[in-house]
């Protein structure tokens, strides 16, 4: 069982790196861990992507790690503001430590007993850095103070 979920993630490491070679995408690839590191450019900021297949759970995981760490005092209102933009997403999620203050956006796809495609890795990469790119800028806004919650929330 273990060899066949072994071969299974492998194929899909194949597929993933098949799909960012069709999209000209430019990527470091660990097939040790079966991951990759790639990097988009936004409207506003960088966008640093980490792709991993999972071979245990038989998950792709897409995790991007915004370029900023929230400002201890704008921590309530960043929690407000990810709980509000998460409401309505249809694919993937912010992720928002408030601890840290270190926030990312996670979208994973499960490949149990199925075929994946490159069109699915791309779907995955488009949705996730059109996702980030509509947020990224107003996490960082309401953290330096520049937008207000009640702003953010009335723009939703």
């Amino acid at each position: 069982m273990e060899d066949e979920k072994l071969t299974r993630a492998k194929k899909v490491f194949e597929t993933l790196c098949a799909a960012l070679d069709k999209h000209n995408w430019h990527y470091t690839k660990n097939e040790e861990n079966l991951s990759i590191d790639c990097s988009a450019q936004g409207e506003d900021l960088p966008m640093d992507i980490n792709i991993r297949v999972d071979t245990d759970r038989q998950l792709i995981m897409l995790l991007s790690h915004l370029p900023f760490v929230i400002s201890e005092d704008k921590r309530l209102e960043v929690a407000i503001a990810t709980s509000v933009a998460n409401n309505d997403m249809v694919d993937g999620s912010f992720d928002f430590d408030v601890t840290s203050g270190h926030m990312f956006f996670r979208l994973t796809s499960s490949f149990i007993e199925s075929d994946i495609g490159t069109e699915l890795i791309t779907y995955m990469l488009m949705v996730s850095c059109s996702t980030i790119d509509a947020y990224n800028d107003k996490f960082l806004m309401i953290s330096k103070g520049m937008m207000s919650i009640q702003d953010f929330i009335a723009k939703e």
